[in-house]
């Protein structure tokens, strides 16, 4: 059995990772940074969303033999303890401990279990320095005594042997996202890296950084059962190739002015009223900032519901963009009647219709408004 098919049947450990991970903005921007990082460096790689871990990261997307597990959490202030990452929470294994349980699973293939933070660890090393003022602190760095309660912690019943080789894959780091603007700093990063790969390109870095998070929020919280790998590679990460394709996409994406001149046309030709095109327009423009909000649930909900309908199977037999509008109008409204007129529902239908975007994976069925 290869690597990837164990680590798709191992059971989960809980069932509440996805659904949480809804409020994670920063744990999904530090999970972008780090992909704009591995493709970076031109090595292959998979990532992996809230499956075992917080983020996992293969060496390969078809046939890795390696892999590193992350906890990535934020804080508001104050520092990270080895009291604080050992520490049980209500029950439930500690920070450390999650790490370690992957590394018991996977032992021959673990290369690192890293937990990331914009805090750092406070503790004094065993050669006298202090860990606040390093950007990544490994085991092997540690005092005895810190060692020890980290043995104690996480090998309570090997009380007599210490696994140092498992151990010592355990790191902690202080990111570069610090917590009232991680969506910024990623922007930046963003532009970093578009300037190197793409410096021929004009970038709305708005919008790619939404359709990068929006990609990497769908993968965290799909909620469905995992059974094949096939649905991991799907539904649960990102590998090279799917990052390339995505980058593709944006560097080759039409400017909203020019989609709305072809929306305009195709329009007027599919004898829309003057009336009816002139509030589709006026709400096509709103529709287009607030896709630029990542944060709005709502809104969210709506875009996914609508890539949803007009990609369904049984409308791909319209003929005209009227008919894909009329079609998809009835089902839409009933979900979102409460929160959006129908000319603003109308002017999404038609914006994701002409944008086709390639990237967006979504379920067939619309989510319930309710939930």
């Amino acid at each position: 059995m290869s690597l990837l098919e164990s680590f798709t049947d191992k059971p989960l450990r809980e069932n509440a990772g996805s659904r949480s991970s809804n409020r994670f903005d920063y744990q999904k921007n530090w999970s972008l940074c780090e992909l704009l990082e591995l493709h970076s460096n031109h090595s292959d790689y998979l990532m992996v969303f809230e499956y075992h871990d917080d983020i996992v990261v293969f060496d390969s997307q078809n046939d890795p033999s390696e892999v590193i597990f992350y906890q990535v959490k934020s804080k508001t202030s104050g520092n990270w303890t080895i009291g604080a990452l050992t520490k049980e929470n209500k029950g439930s294994p500690s920070i450390l401990a999650k790490l370690y349980d992957n590394y018991q699973s996977f032992p021959e293939n673990t290369t690192k279990l890293v937990f990331t933070s914009n805090q750092p660890l406070s503790t004094k090393l065993k050669n006298g320095d202090k860990a606040l003022e390093m950007k990544r602190v490994k085991f092997s760095q540690l005092s005895n005594k810190d060692k020890e309660k980290l043995q104690s912690a996480l090998e309570p019943e090997s009380q007599n042997f210490c696994n140092i080789h498992g151990l010592q894959k355990i790191e902690t780091e202080k990111n570069d996202l610090r917590i009232d603007d991680h969506s910024v700093t990623t922007k930046g990063k963003l532009v970093e890296f578009f300037e190197k790969v793409h410096p021929e390109s004009e970038i709305n870095i708005s919008l790619v950084y939404k359709t990068f998070f929006d990609e990497i929020r769908r993968k965290s919280n799909y909620e469905k059962k995992v059974d094949h790998t096939a649905d991991l590679l799907a539904h649960k990460s990102i590998g090279r190739s799917e990052f390339q394709t995505m980058i593709g996409a944006v560097t080759q994406r039409t400017s909203d002015s020019d989609l709305w001149q072809e929306a305009s046309h195709v329009l007027n030709a599919e004898s829309f009223s003057f009336h009816e095109i002139r509030k589709i327009k006026s709400s096509w423009q709103q529709y287009i900032v607030n896709k630029m909000n990542v944060t709005d649930d709502l809104h969210l909900r709506l875009s996914d519901d609508v890539l949803s309908v007009i990609e369904c199977p049984s409308r791909s037999n319209t003929n005209t963009l009227k008919e894909l509008v009329d079609s998809s109008l009835p089902f839409l409204m009933e979900a979102h009647s409460e929160n959006y007129d129908e000319p603003y529902v109308k002017a999404a239908i038609v914006y994701e219709a002409l944008r086709n975007d390639p990237i967006s994976e979504v379920d067939k069925k619309p989510k319930d408004k309710t939930k």
